[in-house]
């Protein structure tokens, strides 16, 4: 294979020198006589568009010109044609059904279609290999155009058509770029984008406004409604503002909230915080003791952001706008809807399984906006290494938000008082964690004081977590839960005791005790992989009535359909409730027929007020653009009303615009307008920019791409932008290209989940231009832009040759390319002449290393040469013999850059 080497000086002095011989006419009359020879052979890379194919092409410079062989082209571009050496025929067909080729050596023919002609001399050379066909005569029967490059070992493909396996690259390109892999990697490797928390900070502004207009006959009734969201930094501090108006258009409350948020837990000097909030916050709760809720107050905590509430359960709060709706996921199962809610809030409580519970609270906006906000929680031993100390405290008002302009919020006037809460949790070792906690609460219309102990425990394959709480001057209740998994089947069990009249807003005042298991196990199917989950409860009132609940519940895992039903029993024993029977429920989303459909329904078989509980359908068409048919059912059983509404989506790149009509079984009919847009600040050019995305709810990166020609990483004057650049940030997928500044902005970024920026190397203009690394890894914070640049440098190729200790050719040896950051860029393994290569190798400074596999199989150094360099200077640095030396040699030295 040695002969085949890309031979750049050599094949650019024979390439001149058949030119001379072809401009002295010499060549025409040797064609037929050239005998390919190993000084002659070349390897092409193919080259197509801004793609390399990962085939490498066989090849000879011929006295005529540049030959390559036929069945490694056939391979390369996956084209359907038969090369049968026996027969000396290659039969099939290019690119089409209807392009037939057939090429017959016996007979001297090439047939492309129905035109047939004689092979000429020249066209076509018998190698060792095989046969090998003069690029001129080869493009012209693909329908291509066949440019090779000697001094860059390539072959160029250029066509006016559209090809297919170009076609597949590109299919496959966007299909990484949409489903990027699972695997998360380790992303504290990758160079990390510092951006300082800065005294001001220019926001980012979201605005939803609606306009209702309904007639009743008699009456008639116009709706205004907006929401105003802002994000910035100010005073070193992230702050966020809603600002929501009643229906007539007149501000109703104003939520503020200034935070930091450091996942890294650097907050705060001995602290070690990694939240602190004041303004409109959030508060936890004990497993017994206190309540969990939202409303205006101070937190801090050093707990983990992705961390559970409570042992086994957590809830997912977040801002849900006005008009959207809310879906919530567990490891790809859907489990709840949600429509909008007065308080702007999506609020899911959501029971953990053992292992890993990936959430997904996926948000649809009435413009046919998707947003998907994430949570991974880890539920297991080791949840808290051992030593550790958590603790979190904060006080708020629950259900108040900072400022109401108008009437007090529903429910309010129950929650007058403040809460005041504490708590604190320390990893004894691996398996076993003790904690605290207290609270004092207004709550059911008095003053109420808890303290609350914990402990949990890891038993094989099961967790356990005992709790007990004592309200002060009340009462006490006890409570073992318990998570695990067996074989395939998670399980969870909880079993409560109250005694005396202990209560909160965990524990229902109803209650003396309860008991209760659930199961959630996977069905694995090629055709229909299913979720099943189903549990038992029972319990114990203080009237002595006694209520038993069951539940099953299964869920379809497809990639076009997610559907959940389920079936909830529920009888009292010794008393009479209204919520007592048997309900069926459904939950979708699917897409089929060009429609995408999600919707919620639940109905009562048995019982009081059978029926109908509540029903929503949305069908959505696109209809092949910017724009989007949508149709609405709602169903509600408190009002007996049924609603149809019908409208048309129209996006623009500023700005998202929604017109309906709806008419209900009361006979009113109504028109609706809902407008959608953001403002955000660019950093990079300093101006305001508008957008149809959502910009202040979620972080954002500044992208600025230039050509590194001298390789330093850092930007000169001199050095130019790079235009038509494509970005990836993880699972975000890629931004728009780059514009003629370089620049690129990337949206749509999960607040404080670390991301990797880094460039599309598919959209480069040169397939020998390379980033320096992967990547840049980013911290969003919601509202700002990150602000990064990403280098892209020239290559060049660094070589040599391995000699074991015994100083003779070593094959099959690994070797590693690190660069001075102590990274390894590239790698590569050692020919059975010892000759390696490293190709398309970004300008800088480098070391060679033996790799750790390589190393330990041969006893040697694992350090074999430094002062590499690849510049503008030396595109090529050719290392010589590199030899291996033993460990026992070492001490020995030598001088030269290739340690001996």
């Amino acid at each position: 294979m040695s002969a085949f080497r890309p031979l750049r000086l050599r094949a650019v002095a024979k390439f001149a020198a058949a030119c001379l011989l072809f401009s002295s006419g010499a060549a025409q009359a040797q064609a037929s006589d050239y005998a390919p020879n190993e000084e002659d052979a070349v390897l092409f890379q193919l080259q197509v568009k801004q793609y390399r194919l990962m085939n490498e092409v066989r090849g000879y410079q011929t006295s005529d010109g540049v030959c390559v062989d036929l069945a490694d082209v056939i391979q390369s571009l996956n084209i359907p044609v038969r090369l049968d050496k026996k027969s000396r025929r290659a039969t099939g067909w290019i690119f089409t059904e209807d392009q037939t080729f057939i090429l017959d050596r016996d007979s001297s023919t090439v047939q492309t279609m129905n035109i047939k002609r004689g092979l000429q001399p020249g066209e076509i050379h018998d190698t060792p290999e095989g046969w090998c066909v003069d690029t001129r005569s080869l493009g012209g029967w693909l329908g291509i155009t066949l440019t090779p490059n000697l001094r860059n070992s390539s072959l160029s493909i250029e066509s006016d058509k559209r090809l297919p396996f170009v076609e597949a690259i590109e299919r496959q390109s966007r299909a990484a770029r949409l489903h990027p892999e699972r695997e998360r990697p380790d992303l504290s490797a990758y160079p990390q984008a510092q951006q300082p928390y800065a005294m001001w900070r220019m926001p980012s502004v979201d605005v939803v406004a609606q306009a209702n207009y309904s007639n009743g006959g008699s009456r008639s009734q116009l709706n205004t409604r907006y929401e105003i969201f802002a994000s910035g930094e100010v005073a070193r501090a992230s702050f966020d503002m809603r600002l929501a108006s009643d229906s007539d258009g007149v501000p109703d409350s104003l939520r503020l909230r200034a935070y930091r948020m450091d996942p890294d837990g650097g907050m705060l000097g001995p602290l070690k915080a990694t939240q602190a909030v004041a303004g409109d916050v959030d508060m936890i709760s004990g497993n017994l003791a206190g309540t969990s809720g939202a409303g205006r107050g101070a937190f801090i905590s050093n707990r983990g952001l992705d961390q559970s509430d409570r042992f086994g359960t957590t809830i997912l709060r977040g801002t849900l706008p006005l008009g959207w709706d809310a879906e919530l996921y567990r490891n790809g199962q859907l489990l709840a809807f949600q429509n909008n809610m007065p308080d702007g809030r999506y609020e899911f409580e959501v029971n953990l399984l053992f292992g890993n519970n990936d959430l997904d609270v996926v948000l649809y906006g009435p413009q046919g906006q998707i947003r998907r906000e994430s949570k991974a929680i880890q539920v297991g031993y080791d949840s808290l290494p051992t030593g550790t100390l958590e603790y979190w405290a904060g006080f708020i008002q629950r259900n108040h938000d900072l400022i109401s302009f108008g009437r007090p919020p529903p429910g309010s006037r129950l929650d007058e008082g403040w809460q005041y809460a504490a708590g604190a949790q320390f990893g004894l070792d691996r398996r076993t964690v003790v904690g605290a906690n207290a609270h004092s609460l207004y709550y059911r219309l008095r003053r109420r004081d808890y303290v609350e102990l914990n402990l949990q425990r890891a038993l094989g394959p099961l967790l356990f977590n005992l709790s007990g709480a004592q309200e002060l001057g009340r009462g006490r209740a006890y409570k073992i839960d318990m998570i695990g998994k067996i074989g395939a089947i998670n399980i969870q069990g909880q079993s409560l005791l109250v005694d005396g009249s202990f209560t909160s807003g965990l524990v229902d005042p109803r209650d003396k005790s309860s008991h209760s298991l659930n199961f959630d196990t996977f069905l694995p199917s090629e055709r229909m992989p299913i979720s099943l989950s189903g549990g038992i409860k029972r319990t114990d009132r203080r009237d002595r009535s006694e209520v038993n609940e069951a539940a099953v519940r299964a869920s379809l895992l497809m990639p076009r359909v997610s559907l959940t039903g389920y079936v909830a029993y529920r009888d009292t024993v010794g008393n009479s409730d209204w919520d007592d029977g048997t309900r069926i429920g459904l939950l979708a989303n699917t897409r089929f027929l060009g429609l995408t459909a999600r919707g919620e329904a639940s109905y009562k078989v048995s019982g009081e007020q059978t029926g109908f509980d509540k029903a929503t359908l949305t069908i959505e068409k696109n209809l092949g653009g910017l724009s989007e048919l949508r149709f609405d059912i709602e169903h509600t059983r408190r009002t007996g009303i049924t609603e149809f509404d019908f409208g048309l989506v129209r996006h623009f790149r500023k700005v998202a615009v929604m017109a309906s009509g709806t008419v209900d079984t009361r006979g009113s009919v109504g028109a609706n307008l809902a407008l959608n847009f953001s403002l955000g600040h660019d950093p990079l050019t300093g101006r305001w920019r508008m957008s149809s995305e959502k910009l202040a709810q979620r972080g954002q990166a500044a992208i600025s791409v230039f050509l590194d020609e001298n390789g330093d990483g850092l930007r000169s004057a001199d050095e130019e932008p790079l235009t038509g650049v494509g970005v990836n940030a993880g699972a975000v997928g890629s931004s728009d290209p780059t514009d003629e500044l370089g620049h690129t902005i990337v949206e749509g970024l999960q607040p404080y989940q670390k991301v990797l920026i880094g460039i599309d190397e598919s959209t480069l203009p040169d397939p020998f231009l390379l980033p320096q690394g992967k990547g840049i890894v980013v911290t969003p914070r919601p509202g700002v832009s990150s602000m990064i640049e990403i280098a892209v440098s020239p290559t060049g190729e660094v070589e040599g040759t391995l000699n074991g200790p015994e100083n003779v050719p070593l094959a099959g040896a690994k070797l590693d390319l690190i660069d001075r950051n102590g990274t390894v860029v590239a790698s590569t393994v050692s020919e059975y002449d010892g000759f390696f290569l490293f190709d398309r190798v970004v300008y800088g400074k480098y070391r060679l290393r033996l790799a750790p596999d390589s190393q330990v199989v041969l006893g040697v150094e694992a350090n074999l040469a430094d002062g590499i360099e690849v510049s503008p200077q030396q595109t090529i640095d050719r290392l010589g013999t590199v030899r291996l030396r033993l460990a026992s040699q070492i001490a020995q030295g030598s001088a030269g850059r290739a340690l001996p």
